[in-house]
């Protein structure tokens, strides 16, 4: 059951990551003269980084984004694990109940920008500009919509070229079941607290 947990709230990292290998940048055409390049994508543009945040440290230790007590705070936390992502190790928090809470990296796959560019195709189930998260820009996606299942899926932009998902699976038994992307928003607002503190 917690690995099917771990695996599904992970959907949110692999699908960034897998979206931004899989693009293929082709060979840009000459400008017309005086003419700049037109962008390539019509749909809405990711807002820029305008503080970018260092989260090496973060990349290959994710479980160290939330400290203990923001774990308990948010998710009543009584256990977590690292394991791989397509792109860097991600963390996965859980209840005592199963509900779980995953947090990991995609570094230098285009940021919050590989997101935008996802509304175009058609395996996005879902796309939502998301709130200010500490002053980052955020969008919630997923190529499955399980939002009135317990499920959410958060990017949120630490630099323009970098972005970490905060993704959520939740039993029935969870008082955010009817509204999970507010735990998500929870726990990313307390990642970027917690990446600003250094801690």
């Amino acid at each position: 059951m917690t690995k099917t947990i771990a695996v599904a709230a992970a959907t949110g990292v692999l699908l960034l990551a897998a979206t931004a290998c899989s693009s293929n940048p082709g060979t840009p055409a000459p400008a017309a003269s005086g003419t700049p390049s037109a962008p390539v994508s019509s749909g809405p543009q990711a807002p820029r980084v305008s503080n970018p945040l260092a989260v090496g440290k973060y990349e290959q230790d994710p479980c160290t984004v939330l400290t203990p007590a923001q774990a308990t705070e948010i998710l009543n936390s009584v256990r977590h694990s690292q394991s791989d992502g397509n792109a860097a190790p991600i963390c996965n928090w859980f209840d005592a109940d199963d509900s779980g809470l995953t947090i990991g990296f995609v570094p230098h796959q285009g940021g919050l920008s590989t997101v935008y560019e996802n509304t175009a195709t058609s395996s996005v189930g879902y796309f939502k500009v998301g709130p200010d998260i500490a002053g980052y820009p955020s969008a919630f996606f997923s190529n499955l919509d399980d939002r009135n299942r317990g499920g959410c899926q958060l990017a949120v932009g630490v630099t323009d070229d970098e972005a970490f998902t905060s993704s959520v699976i939740l039993q029935k038994s969870s008082p955010s079941y009817a509204d999970p992307c507010s735990l998500a928003v929870k726990a990313a607002t307390a990642a970027v607290t917690t990446i600003k503190a250094g801690a």
